[in-house]
């Protein structure tokens, strides 16, 4: 044999030994553990020999084979083009006193998107106008009317801040899901304005939601101190219906009602709040359920929302030097700015966290903060133990990091894939598998002979080649994909009978066996070429325009027709030749 055959078969002896080498990790953790020990990556490590792969190179089981949440959200950007809009209109106010141009007021339109600047003195607003215009180039112009200037945001702004919103939204899904721990965790997008989120593995929607649904819009708002007496004044002036339960507390020296009925509290106070202001409600964690509300206390904070999660960059749990569980947070440059004149004029008043319209925590501002950091203290030993005060924090942090939603996101649709229909699934589609695989290697040994045991050798290790490959790029592998991998052993069958078929017709024309293989391999390769590469870029299509199962179909085609190429041309030539050069014979069995 001459030395490039030799180099052909120590790369197939290198390839096969990788393949069953990657092949380890996916065999510990679907043969060798159970079902629900399968997600948990630090586990399937542990169980890992030291000189296999990292447990991440595995092929993974899809939501239809070993069942799941499957989930989906809508992201409500309408609401916060809305809220955006108006927190706009109160910046460009802010910034035109800040310039001295003038005194202006804000009034917003919600529905058309569309907010009017009104001049406290009309010769001002021509000047107000041009510097505006110039500088908030994410509004245009709608009309203008005397002292009255209309603005809404510029088009092309909206379409970039609705296709950012999502792209966000699912960013922010991920990362809180993922500090979970949830394993093989899918989020895409659906449409224009949905998420759709697969969870392998979970049996509990309610959870589910908990880890998705609870992620939501994130605000800074300021608390009325400037009114302490008012939930006082309420209480006694207008009592509450004897049977809503709600009662007066104080806190921190503040007066605040409370109630185990949230509905009942918000009707109480709906309509009477002062102009500007609005009440909100604080969940008071259930000491037994930690996920549930034992009851809400109120807090009465500006309608303004001066800052949002948009600007912030980052935030960690910490022990202070004086031994005080704590939050720091940093904003962006936009936000930094916003957070130094905020806090600059809010000295001593208290800041309220706000996420999906709850006070998680209303620190105290204690002197104006620049540079873009802040930190927020948690509280001392008293009212609450060191470690409820640390876990406090950490839970904030995990708020703040994993909250800063540019939209309101719903639960659109949630449901649950048995984890037996899984179960199922993976025994029918193996053994749908295995059955087309032994009929081709019967009718390939039986119809063809000794090439065909050849070509039966090449397509086993295609086989291996195709779930080694999924492993390494940490594919999930749906029922679509088993179909997907056992129409590319059809593939792979079909390039080994041309060839085949192909030796045939030279034998036929007296062509020695040595020539007939040869000239076999040579005068079919442009055609298995030409007809794995067409399948191949019906492949890429697939994947890039579908999801979900297309997506897990297209991956196993794409990575089956790579791995046919190999076998069929390499492979099986490689072994031919060894019988035919190698071992000098006069005849070939096809």
């Amino acid at each position: 044999m001459d030395r490039g055959w030799w180099w052909k078969f120590g790369m197939i002896v290198a390839v096969t030994l990788a393949t069953v080498w990657l092949l380890i990790p996916t065999y510990v953790s679907l043969v060798m553990m159970k079902p629900e020990e399968r997600n948990n990556i630090a586990l399937v490590q542990e169980r890992l020999p030291v000189w296999a792969p990292p447990a991440r190179y595995r092929l993974n089981l899809g939501l239809d084979l070993q069942g799941g949440i499957h989930m989906v959200m809508r992201v409500d950007t309408k609401t916060a083009l809305q809220k955006r809009t108006e927190r706009r209109g109160l910046q460009i106010a802010r910034w035109v006193a800040d310039k001295k141009l003038g005194e202006v007021t804000v009034d917003t339109d919600p529905e058309r998107l569309q907010l009017t600047l009104t001049a406290k003195e009309p010769s001002t607003m021509d000047a107000i106008e041009k510097e505006v215009l110039n500088t908030f180039n994410d509004f245009t112009k709608v009309n203008r009317d005397g002292p009255k200037l209309t603005l809404t945001p510029d088009e092309s702004q909206v379409t970039r801040f609705e296709q950012e919103s999502v792209d966000q939204a699912m960013l922010v899904i991920r990362n809180r899901i993922d500090k979970w721990g949830v394993a093989e965790l899918d989020v895409r997008k659906l449409g224009t304005d949905s998420i759709q989120i697969s969870l392998p593995g979970r049996s509990n929607p309610e959870q589910a939601k908990e880890l998705v649904g609870t992620t939501a819009q994130l605000e800074f708002r300021m608390v009325d101190d400037s009114n302490p007496g008012f939930f006082r004044e309420l209480f006694t002036k207008n009592p509450p219906p004897a049977d809503a339960g709600i009662t007066l507390t104080e806190e921190d020296g503040f007066p605040q009602l409370k109630g185990s009925n949230r509905v009942a509290l918000l009707d109480y106070v709906k309509g009477k709040t002062p102009e500007g202001r609005e009440v909100l409600l604080e969940c008071v964690a259930n000491p037994v359920k930690k996920n549930e509300c034992s009851a809400y206390r109120t807090y009465l904070v500006n309608r303004e929302v001066p800052l949002t999660g948009e600007s912030l960059e980052s935030a960690s749990a910490n022990i202070s030097q004086i031994n005080e569980p704590e939050v720091n947070i940093t904003f962006d440059a936009a936000g930094a700015r916003e957070f130094e004149r905020l806090t600059e004029a809010s000295v001593g008043k208290r800041m309220a966290i706000v996420l999906d319209d709850y006070v998680h925590s209303a620190p105290r501002i204690n002197e104006k903060i620049g540079g873009g950091s802040a930190r927020i203290t948690m509280g001392r030993a008293g009212s609450k133990s060191f470690d409820e005060w640390l876990g406090e924090a950490q839970t904030l942090a995990l708020v703040l990091k994993a909250g800063a939603l540019p939209a309101p996101v719903t639960v659109g649709e949630i449901r649950q894939v048995g984890a037996s229909l899984g179960e199922e699934l993976i025994k029918k589609g193996a053994m749908a598998a295995v059955v087309g695989l032994a009929l081709v290697i019967f009718f390939m040994a039986m119809y063809y002979r000794k090439t065909g045991l050849i070509a039966d050798v090449a397509l086993l290790l295609n086989g291996l080649l195709i779930l080694a490959g999924l492993a390494l790029f940490n594919a999930t592998l749906t029922l679509p994909g088993i179909a997907g991998f056992v129409l590319t052993l059809g593939i792979a069958v079909d390039a080994n009978v041309l060839i085949n078929e192909r030796i045939r017709e030279e034998l036929d024309h007296g062509k020695t066996a040595r020539q007939a293989v040869d000239q076999g391999y040579d005068r079919a390769f442009w055609t298995i070429f030409d007809a794995h590469v067409t399948t191949l870029i019906a492949g890429f299509i697939l994947f890039a325009t579908g999801t979900g199962p297309i997506r897990g179909f297209a991956t196993t085609l794409i990575v089956g027709l790579l791995a046919s190429l190999f076998t069929s041309i390499v492979v099986t030539r490689v072994i031919t030749t060894y019988f035919v050069h190698g071992r000098n014979a006069q005849t070939v069995s096809v």
